[in-house]
């Protein structure tokens, strides 16, 4: 009994400093290859943007990411209000009133079609300081579905998957065999 105490002890003490690791790496956005950083030395301002996924598609939900440090030390920038506006130079649309006590945050946008979009943010801090930042987000043209590919890939993926053939397959051949039995009963009853 003792020697299972101390394994749970362990396994105990190995959960709990990797989930303090893991939070504390989240202080600087990681998660992606394509971190975009707009400073202002000024104002002793840096803002790290990114977005995922990488490879945006039309219609689902991309998280936009921002974090917000003082230029010089790394520290968050502490209790601010943000707000972040997606255009496409036709349309656009606003977040508003974000409350940030931490120095950074992330919204989630589902952009409506492809091509360059420009992400505006807009930091008011208590110091009456108002910081503006613009990044860009492409995102790729992608094909409709058609009969022939009901399940076209995301960009970036490949559809030589095992899963995704199946998946195609049977949702060519499932209605078929659907429609051919109904016909096949329907001359039977006659």
């Amino acid at each position: 009994m003792g020697t299972f105490r101390v394994i749970i002890i362990v396994i105990l003490f190995a959960v709990t400093t990797t989930t303090f690791w893991f939070h504390s790496s989240y202080a600087h956005i990681t998660d992606s290859e394509k971190i975009q950083v707009w400073t202002n030395p000024n104002d002793n301002v840096k803002i790290q943007f990114s977005y995922s996924p990488e490879l945006p598609i039309i219609d689902t939900f991309t998280s936009l990411n921002f974090s917000v440090q003082y230029l010089q030390s790394g520290e968050h920038i502490q209790d601010f209000t943000a707000r972040v506006v997606v255009t496409n130079g036709e349309r656009l649309f606003k977040f508003e009133n974000i409350t940030v006590p931490n120095g950074h945050f992330s919204v989630k946008y589902i952009f409506p079609d492809d091509g360059t979009h420009q992400v505006l943010l807009r930091l008011d801090t208590s110091t009456d300081l108002k910081i503006p930042a613009s990044f860009n987000v492409f995102v790729p043209h992608q094909s409709p579905p058609s009969i022939l590919d009901p399940f076209p890939s995301s960009p970036g993926t490949s559809n030589d998957s095992v899963g995704i053939i199946t998946s195609k397959i049977l949702a060519i051949l499932l209605p078929a065999a659907a429609v051919t039995a109904l016909i096949i009963m329907l001359k039977k009853r006659k």
